[in-house]
């Protein structure tokens, strides 16, 4: 669904909708699938990577490659991600990230001052994936898009302003807010609880007020990307995660939404952490329960 012509009509009917609608996930075993091990060449570093396709699967089809957080993860790292596709018949990409694993370059943690050169290099590295796993035999390069968490929500638009072969983005737990106001909102619940993840609501609420005051350094933004694409983009949210600034995120997207960016589509888990675990009943939500009727009402699936 797309957001609502208030936020308060947006938290409530969305959170409502996944609390009823979606139901939680038990563990999830790995999909069958056959992998190949490739190097990219990505400009300036080589990815070491993996190319998956579903076991039997025949035919052309659709893709997918993964993006990363914010951590050193190797492909292993983004594996919820790979496995989820495979599961709904998505040949996948998923690589190491520059300085980890067999990739080579230099992993580089995350900072605001540096963001923009940074998000720069990893977007590029997703571009340079996208364009070889289009090459492929098997593959529909018409139905080509990326699939990531965290950071990736930053990523994976900023990558799809810059090619043209991606045709959609699933953005897990993402935000659309800049580089310096996620710090701030960070930095704040680490002040205050130590950690970012699991803090209480009036906690977080503080975080939310300390970033809408924030007039500091943006560092990366992700707005001009986001205003440029006309691709489907579904952002996945849920209402427990501390970790990003939710509300702030959801208050953004409306905005976008309003100005004529329709192409955004937004889920929220009712009682969703960073991962997609139910802090109400321990279990994980199904996301795929959420992304395969998007995909197919975007035209990806038919």
């Amino acid at each position: 669904m797309h957001l609502s012509s208030t936020l308060l009509t947006l938290k409530v009917h969305i959170s409502i909708a996944a609390f009823f609608i979606s139901s939680c996930a038990a563990a999830q075993a790995a999909p069958d699938y056959i992998e190949k091990r490739v190097v990219i060449d990505a400009g300036d570093v080589t990815l070491a990577a993996s190319y998956y396709r579903p076991e039997g699967a025949n035919g052309d089809l659709p893709a997918i490659v993964t993006a990363h957080g914010s951590a050193p993860s190797t492909r292993d790292g983004v594996a919820f991600y790979t496995h989820r596709a495979l599961e709904m018949g998505f040949a996948v990409l998923s690589f190491d990230k520059r300085g980890t694993g067999k990739s080579t370059g230099e992993y580089e943690p995350f900072n605001v001052a540096d963001s923009p050169r940074v998000f720069n290099s990893l977007a590029m590295d997703v571009v340079w994936s996208v364009r070889w796993i289009a090459k492929q035999d098997g593959i529909d390069e018409n139905r080509l898009g990326l699939f990531g968490g965290s950071q990736a929500g930053w990523i994976m638009p900023f990558a799809a302003s810059l090619e043209p072969k991606i045709k959609f983005i699933i953005i897990g737990e993402g935000n659309p807010v800049t580089a310096g106001e996620e710090a701030v909102h960070g930095n704040y619940l680490v002040d205050q609880t130590g950690s970012e993840g699991g803090a209480d609501f009036a906690t977080v609420a503080k975080a939310d007020a300390a970033l809408e005051a924030y007039d500091g350094e943006p560092g990366f933004d992700p707005a001009p990307a986001l205003k440029t694409l006309d691709i489907p983009i579904l952002w996945i949210f849920g209402m427990r995660d501390s970790v990003i600034p939710v509300i702030p995120s959801l208050a953004r997207l409306e905005k976008l939404i309003q100005s004529g960016k329709t192409n955004n589509d937004v889920h929220v888990f009712a009682f969703g952490d960073h991962s997609f675990n139910n802090v109400a009943t321990g279990g994980r939500y199904d996301i795929n329960a959420v992304i395969d009727p998007w995909l197919k009402e975007v035209g990806v699936f038919d």
